[in-house]
């Protein structure tokens, strides 16, 4: 299923009642998508896959130098798109319920920037491999992709019906580093945030992520250092 709920910030076609509420909360670094453009000032266009209880969209809105950007939103979870208070508040502009992996992918090239925070890890290994090459794949040429995800198995389970919490795979730092982002940044618990471009497609077969519940966090940080994974929270790293 993949409707529209909210258009041009008006709701259209509302859920009907449910007692499920959107709990959870990325602790990527969202502050690293004030960084990722050269100018802020330009009309923006964002998309934000998983967008829970609009943690990110409030940060754009909230922001003055952001706020005149347009953010629309994707997520499967019944409770995050019946969510009146934050559609009267009108942070987004569009709001689509249902997965990831059924946005048309023709959609994704209308973006600047696509944010995936802190989703991937609910996904399968064969999943999370196919979206993120449909995402490099089929964004605009001078977009960008806005990746967050743990870099170990942090473990995480369902919190209430249906709400997509529980974590299926991890994301060692090898993964990320290899696909060459421009930049990028972490918060604890190792929570890596990362910013590819269309060139990363080429080295998308490097993007191999585990379903070994046992890729603890001490696993995490001993791949990290070893490919020089900058693990110094609040700083934004530019590669290129």
């Amino acid at each position: 299923m993949f409707r529209q709920i909210v258009k041009d910030y008006a709701l259209i076609d509302p859920i009907a009642s449910s007692q499920l509420l959107p709990a959870g909360d990325s602790a990527s670094p969202k502050e690293l998508i004030f960084h990722i453009l050269k100018d802020n000032a330009a009309d923006v266009e964002v998309l934000d896959i998983g967008f829970g209880r609009g943690a990110l969209g409030e940060l754009i809105k909230g922001t003055p130098q952001t706020a005149h950007w347009s953010v629309d939103g994707v997520d499967g979870f019944e409770g995050a798109c019946n969510h009146p208070a934050l559609f009267e508040r009108k942070i987004y502009r569009n709001i689509w319920h249902g997965l990831a992996q059924g946005v048309p992918s023709d959609r994704f090239a209308r973006y600047d920037i696509i944010c995936l925070l802190d989703v991937i890890e609910h996904l399968t290994a064969d999943t999370a491999r196919w979206l993120l090459r449909t995402l490099l794949t089929s964004m605009g040429d001078n977009s960008f992709l806005f990746i967050s995800t743990p870099l170990w198995f942090y473990p995480q389970h369902s919190q209430q019906s249906g709400d997509l919490e529980e974590h299926l795979i991890g994301v060692p730092a090898t993964s990320m580093m290899a696909l060459l982002p421009v930049m990028y940044a972490m918060n604890p618990p190792l929570i890596g945030g990362f910013v590819l471009t269309k060139r990363s497609l080429d080295f998308i077969e490097f993007f191999q992520p585990t379903a070994d519940r046992s890729f603890s966090y001490q696993r995490g940080m001993l791949i990290a250092n070893a490919v020089n994974f900058q693990c110094v929270p609040g700083k934004f790293f530019k590669l290129l």
